[in-house]
C-alpha cells in the first residue's frame, strides 16, 4: 500500500479510485483493518490532518509497547550475538511474534540445502509454500522441520522473498554479516554475501531493520544497505520493479552510469565485468530489459548506450 493514499483516505481527501485501492487493500488481511482503526483514532485525538510523521510515530509508540510486553530487546539471545537484527512484518502484526528463537521440545531434524549454479538463477516453493527467487551462486539451508513451529532458514547470496501469511509462525532469515529478518507475509529482497554491503529492498509490506537500540522503517519502494566499511546504515527510495526484478526477471536500470550497469549484470549473471576507462563516458541508462540471455541483453545495452563489449574469457566480460 503506498502510505500517500492511505493518508488521503484517512484524511477524506482521496479519490473513488485510490477509495476502491484503499478497499482492495484492506480485504487482504484483516490485520490490515486493525492498523486503519489505529491511524484513524490517532487522526481524531490530533483533531487535525495525519502526517506522515505522525504514522512513524506512532508506529514506534506501538512497537515500543509491544517489546514492553515481550522479551527484552536488551537481554543476550544465547548462542545469537547478533549486533544488527532485521525485523520485516505486515505492518500490525508484530505484536504476535514469537521470534527470539528459543528452543521447544526439540526433535531429531536435518539440515536441507537448496544451492543455485554458479550460472543460473533458480525458483523454489518452500515447504509453507512461501516462493523464493534466486539469484546465481546461492543458497538455502532450514531445518526438516521448517514450518512446523517455526520458519527458519539461512541465505547466502541474493533472494527475492514472496512469503506465505502466517501470523502464528514467523519467517526468519538468517543471512551473512549478522543480519536477521523476520516476516508474516511480505515480499521483498535481501542481498548478503560475507564482507560485502548488505541490502534490503521492500517491494511489499513493511521492514523494520533493528540496529541496537534504534529501529529503521523501510516502507514499500524502500532500500536500505548496511555499508561494511563505515559500519552504518544508508536508506534511500528504489523502484519496487527494481525490488522485485529476480521474482519477474527482468533487469531494471534507473539512470545509472557504466559501473552501476557492470555491478547489476555481475550480480545477475555471476561473470566478471571490467570497465575500462572509455566506458565511462558513455550515457547513463534507464530502463527495464526482460532476461533473455546475456548476449542479448549486451546487444540491447550497446543499442541503447552505444557500450561495446568483448569477453576475455568465459566469466569475464571487459565493457569498452
Amino acid at each position: 500500500m503506498n502510505w500517500e493514499i492511505l493518508l488521503k483516505h484517512i484524511n477524506n481527501e482521496s479519490s473513488p479510485a485510490e477509495n476502491a485501492e484503499i478497499e482492495n487493500w484492506l480485504a487482504e488481511q484483516a490485520e490490515h483493518k486493525h492498523l486503519l482503526q489505529y491511524l484513524q483514532k490517532r487522526k481524531e485525538q490530533l483533531q487535525q490532518p495525519l502526517k506522515q510523521n505522525d504514522v512513524h510515530e506512532q508506529w514506534v509508540l506501538l512497537l515500543d509497547r509491544i517489546f514492553e510486553k515481550g522479551p527484552s530487546l536488551n537481554k543476550p539471545d544465547t548462542g545469537k550475538g547478533y549486533w544488527f537484527m532485521g525485523i520485516a512484518a505486515s505492518l500490525f502484526l508484530v505484536s504476535l511474534l514469537g521470534w527470539f528463537y528459543r528452543a521447544q521440545n526439540r526433535i531429531d531434524t536435518h539440515s536441507i540445502a537448496l544451492q543455485t549454479p554458479d550460472n543460473r538463477r533458480g525458483t523454489v516453493t518452500l515447504p509453507d509454500g512461501s516462493l523464493v527467487y534466486m539469484a546465481p551462486d546461492s543458497k538455502l539451508t532450514y531445518n526438516s522441520d521448517f514450518g512446523a513451529k517455526k520458519r527458519e532458514l539461512t541465505l547466502s547470496g541474493e533472494a527475492f522473498f514472496n512469503v506465505k501469511h502466517n501470523v502464528n509462525k514467523p519467517f526468519i532469515i538468517r543471512a551473512a554479516n549478522h543480519l536477521s529478518v523476520t516476516v508474516l507475509g511480505t515480499s521483498f529482497n535481501v542481498y548478503s554475501r560475507s564482507n560485502q554491503n548488505t541490502e534490503v529492498k521492500v517491494a511489499t509490506g513493511l521492514v523494520g531493520v533493528t540496529q541496537g537500540k534504534h529501529t529503521s522503517f523501510l516502507k514499500a519502494g524502500e532500500q536500505l544497505n548496511y555499508l561494511v566499511a563505515g559500519n552504518y546504515l544508508v536508506l534511500k527510495p528504489v523502484a519496487r520493479n527494481d525490488a522485485a526484478a529476480l521474482q519477474n526477471q527482468t533487469l531494471f536500470f534507473k539512470n545509472d552510469n557504466t559501473d552501476e550497469i557492470a555491478e547489476k549484470l555481475h550480480r545477475w549473471y555471476n561473470v566478471s565485468i571490467l570497465v575500462s576507462p572509455a566506458a565511462r563516458r558513455h550515457p547513463r541508462f534507464s530502463g527495464e530489459m526482460q532476461d533473455t540471455g546475456l548476449p542479448n541483453l549486451l546487444k540491447g545495452l550497446g543499442y541503447a548506450t552505444g557500450l561495446h563489449y568483448h569477453y576475455t574469457n568465459p566469466h569475464t566480460i571487459i565493457l569498452y
